[in-house]
Formats: structure tokens, sequence, C-alpha cells
């Protein structure tokens, strides 16, 4: 993947920069390229494209990296990767109902072989319910109101103690693992 620079002429001589995601595909008429998504304008220098098109074909791909990045640019390839995966989604949806209204046209079913699948953005439940079935259980929010504090605050401390619990490791490591989305519980904590 990489990206390109765009230039818009319209009428007036007014001009605009587009940038577009693009990836080389294979066809039977030889090699193309694709549109994966348009960025509209990028505020980053262009030395940082291709690394912003590398993080984003990694998050695509499910790889770690081995050296951190730029957070700036792992930000912006975060967001873009769940936009391309938002897109994908709406895509096979429209194949699959046919871009017809529901009931109109039967749904056409395909095997697959459940061994070969891959997820991606899964959330972990379990221990999560557990710790908070057990701080519900014991009156944690009872003792918590009785220390005066806020609901805010009760909501915070529920989600720093169990996020302590189930991934182990420093403050800002639970931060960063509850900011993530690796977790339901900061929506599950306030319901």
């Amino acid at each position: 993947m990489f990206i390109r620079e765009k230039i818009k002429k319209v009428n007036g001589g007014k001009s605009y920069i587009q940038h577009q995601l693009i990836e080389s595909i294979r066809t039977p008429s030889g090699p193309r390229q694709q549109i994966v998504l348009n960025l509209g304008q990028l505020s980053l220098p262009e030395e940082k494209w291709k690394t912003l098109a590398n993080c984003i074909e990694g998050f695509l791909a499910n790889q770690k990296t081995l050296f951190p990045q730029d957070p700036e640019i792992e930000a912006k390839a975060r967001h873009y990767a769940s936009q391309i995966r938002q897109e994908r989604l709406d895509r096979a949806q429209e194949r699959i109902t046919g871009g017809e209204s529901a009931g109109e046209e039967p749904a056409q079913y395909e095997h697959v072989n459940i061994n070969s699948l891959i997820t991606n953005d899964a959330k972990t439940v379990g221990a999560e319910h557990v710790a908070i079935s057990q701080m519900n259980e014991y009156g944690f929010d009872r003792i918590l109101q009785g220390l005066d504090f806020t609901d805010d605050q009760i909501a915070y401390s529920k989600m720093l103690i169990v996020g302590r619990m189930v991934h182990p490791g420093s403050e800002r490591d639970t931060v960063r693992w509850l900011s993530d989305g690796c977790s339901p519980l900061p929506k599950r904590i306030s319901a």
C-alpha cells in the first residue's frame, strides 16, 4: 500500500488536494492500482506517508510492530484501519443481501470452515463479568459512596481495579488497555 496525492482543479482556477490510500492488485490484465480509502487532506509531511501506509496495512493484517511508531501516525493508522474494516464489512453485507430490502429475495448461504476463521478486535468479557459481579456482591459501590465518592469516581475506580485484576500491569498500561478498546469494561460499568 502507498499514499498518493491527487490535485483536483475546478472552474475558477481553484485546486483541491486529496490523499488516497492505494493498493496494487493483480488482475488477469496485469497489475492494477485500486483506491482503498480516500484520506482527505493529510497534515503529515510526505516523508511519513509510507510509514502511515505500512502502519495501516499492519493493523489490517493484525501484525504487531517490532518498534514503537510515532503516536500521531499510530492513531491515524488505527482510525483509517477501522474505517477500512467497516467499509469492507458494509460491502460484504451488501453482497450478502444483494442490495435488496429484507424479505424480497431469499438469502443465499455458504459453507464455512469454522476452524479457519480469524477474529480481530475481539473483546474479553468473562473475567470482567466475574470481577464486577464480585464487586457488586461485596457492596463495593456502597463502600465507596460511604467514602463520599461521586458516581463518576466510583465508575473510574471500578474500571481501574477490574483492569488491574484482568490485565495486570502498570497504571499506564491499564489505561492503554482500557482506551484501546480491548475491553468492553467502560460501557459495562457505566450501564
